[in-house]
């Protein structure tokens, strides 16, 4: 065809794809390739996050907090994460495996039980929430 114009060649020494969970080219590539043998199986998670502003004498620039289990029972997989951003900025939230077991668990409850920690509120506190 008259019209046909090839791609772009991207050359580099690693590619990183970031088309979601099991996204298609992903997949085509993992088969091809067998990158998944001798590897364990991929887990999946649920996550909440809100962009909180706070008060300066709050803040800590460049602080970054994982967290694992509470406010999640022993028998779920999860964990919190913050990292705090220039100006004055908290990224924060929850995840949680997809394998929960208990029908009555709501991810968003958990959040919401994970903000009440004395720490974490006392970080919150005179903030405003301003993405989610």
């Amino acid at each position: 065809k008259d019209s046909f114009e090839p791609g772009m060649q991207l050359l580099g020494r690693q590619t990183i794809l970031a088309e979601g969970c099991r996204g298609s080219l992903s997949e085509q590539l993992m088969e091809h390739y067998n990158l998944r043998a001798d590897s364990c199986p991929q887990h999946y998670g649920l996550g909440i996050k809100e962009i909180w502003e706070i008060p300066e004498k709050n803040h800590k620039a460049g602080t970054v907090v994982h967290t694992v289990g509470w406010p999640l029972d022993q028998m779920t997989y999860g964990g919190s994460f913050m990292y705090h951003m220039k100006p004055n900025l908290i990224h924060m939230g929850l995840v949680v495996g997809l394998d929960y077991s208990n029908p009555y668990l709501s991810p968003y409850q958990e959040f919401q039980k994970f903000k009440q920690h004395p720490q974490v509120k006392a970080l919150l506190d005179g903030g405003t929430c301003i993405s989610y």
